[in-house]
């Protein structure tokens, strides 16, 4: 405990020291405040006298919210563990008892939990309290755990900071699934699928009059498919 207390204090000096660190933290918090705001300009110049009801606007900006957390939490974990083992930090801590898997496991799971703890904040912020339902739970504890597979994407795959940053760019694609999920239509678009917020957010989606067989479907598939991705990358960030 006093290990991770201590580096608990270690990161929020580097945290009040970085802006984009900062930025990162509270970038689902600003997106929020603007989409409050912005939503009934953008409704009023794009969507008045068409048939895309508001309801299924704040829906996909929900889920857009919703996403955006995971990411940005789980790019900035990837930055720091980019950042530590350029320094050598990382390989300090793994020959002490805190040893590598405690070390992990905190870089990992805190902005994990801390992902968990902003998601309704930033839908109350927002103003898309309508897709707080019990049935989102469990898709959106799927949608979280793309914290550390981010994270383990960035730290395994990049040499350092500025491959990091070319990765991340790649990886902020994925903040398009909610928008392509709800306007296309195609068979086509579960090739989607190798990217793995399309399976709770689809599954999400698949929900919305009720609980049936698809659904469910996604939703097992999404726990498998992040399970073998999250243990994959995780033996490949072992192993380097």
């Amino acid at each position: 405990m006093a290990r991770i207390l201590s580096l608990l204090f270690y990161d929020l000096k580097a945290i009040w020291k970085d802006l984009m660190t900062m930025i990162s933290i509270f970038a689902p918090i600003l997106m929020a405040l603007f989409f409050r705001f912005a939503t009934p300009i953008l409704d009023e110049a794009f969507f008045k006298g068409t048939t895309f009801p508001p309801s299924d606007q704040n829906l996909v900006i929900g889920l857009l919210l919703l996403l955006t957390t995971p990411v940005m939490l789980g790019m900035m974990s990837g930055f720091i563990l980019l950042d530590e083992k350029d320094e050598g930090i990382a390989m300090s801590i793994a020959v002490t008892p805190f040893q590598l898997k405690g070390y992990l496991f905190y870089r990992l799971y805190l902005p994990m939990i801390i992902s968990l703890l902003l998601a309704f904040p930033v839908l109350t912020i927002g103003g898309f309290t309508e897709i707080m339902t019990l049935r989102l739970l469990p898709f959106l504890l799927l949608i979280i755990v793309e914290t550390p597979i981010i994270a383990l994407l960035m730290a395994s795959t990049a040499e350092n900071k500025v491959e990091g940053l070319a990765i991340a760019k790649v990886i902020s694609i994925i903040l398009a699934i909610p928008i392509a999920i709800y306007f296309i239509d195609h068979p086509a678009l579960m090739l989607a699928g190798i990217l793995p917020p399309y399976w709770p957010i689809k599954g999400y989606l698949l929900t919305m009059n009720g609980w049936h067989l698809s659904g469910f479907l996604f939703l097992i598939i999404g726990i498998l498919y992040h399970l073998l991705l999250f243990y994959y990358l995780m033996k490949r960030y072992e192993r380097r």
